[in-house]
């Protein structure tokens, strides 16, 4: 009966041994298959996001860039903020929702800081202005009538012109989407003027997408 069971006993330890490689081939099998199941997954659904996600992409030149200092320096080299203007076209690619697109202008010039005949003063420097949006929401009515033809549709198509003036932002100022800051200073009326012969750097950017569309550099020209 002893000898039966040790008889037994090794038997089964030898069939053991003899399972134990492919008990671990099969495991290392399964592990493998879940390593690669994550990986797979991981791709696709990397891929799934970047197809779902479609940068808006345009040619976009700036025509011309006129103006000049407005209420301060030599009276040559002064001009209104209405004639302080930039004209962008839209020379092809996306038709771009004006919602969502925004423009950021960099350069030198001045604006004003206080309420015009309430005490203040212009201010000059360093500009950054900040055009949040491109529709008539917290604009001068004076830039829906510039822009009839782009804002008609809500699009910015190829063919079309932007035009973009010193005193876009909206006359409450409280509500503007037009924001100009002077050496990084803001708490100014949001409109501007650039100092003839200075260079500004003009940016259109994909709100949504937070992408360049188009980068764009002009000489200003003195406004006549």
């Amino acid at each position: 009966m002893k000898k039966n069971f040790v008889r037994s006993f090794l038997s089964l330890k030898s069939a053991l041994e003899a399972l134990t490689p492919v008990i671990g081939s099969i495991l290392l099998l399964l592990i493998t298959f879940a390593l690669v199941g994550i990986v797979v997954s991981s791709v696709f659904n990397s891929s799934g996001d970047e197809a779902g996600f479609q940068p808006q992409m345009a040619r976009i030149t700036l025509e011309s860039c006129n103006g000049g200092l407005f209420g301060t320096g030599p009276q040559a080299e002064r001009a209104t903020l209405e004639k302080n203007r930039i004209v962008l076209v839209h020379e092809g690619g996306s038709s771009l929702p004006l919602d969502s697109t925004s423009i950021r202008i960099s350069g030198y010039g001045n604006s004003y800081r206080g309420i015009p005949g309430s005490g203040g003063a212009n201010v000059t420097g360093d500009l950054s202005i900040s055009y949040l949006n491109l529709n008539t929401t917290g604009k001068n009515p004076d830039y829906e009538a510039r822009n009839r033809a782009v804002l008609k549709d809500g699009f910015w198509s190829a063919g079309e012109k932007l035009m973009l003036c010193g005193q876009d932002s909206s006359v409450s100022r409280i509500d503007s989407s037009v924001k100009v800051n002077v050496n990084g200073i803001g708490n100014t009326s949001d409109n501007y003027g650039f100092k003839a012969g200075s260079e500004i750097t003009l940016k259109v950017i994909d709100s949504e997408g937070k992408n360049v569309i188009a980068a764009q550099t002009a000489v200003v020209k003195l406004a006549t």
